[in-house]
């Protein structure tokens, strides 16, 4: 799997779990330095994805599809 396929930007975090760019805000944590995840929030990291992108907030996948559950 391609490790940046973990993290998406705000608009691709929204539209992969079908919910407003406002939702993914509201929920959003910072990524806690003792990396446990944070129920019912996202969290981000300020991530650079490749050379033509910038270095924004980018939100873990997998708590995107813990939101869902």
């Amino acid at each position: 799997m391609n490790p940046n396929s973990m993290w998406l930007a705000l608009s691709g975090a929204a539209e992969y779990i079908d919910v407003s760019t406002d939702t993914i805000s509201r929920r959003a944590v910072e990524w806690p330095k003792d990396n446990v995840p944070v129920p019912g929030k996202v969290r981000y990291r300020y991530l650079k994805l490749g050379d033509d992108t910038r270095q924004e907030r980018r939100y873990y996948v997998p708590d995107l599809v813990a939101m869902l559950n």
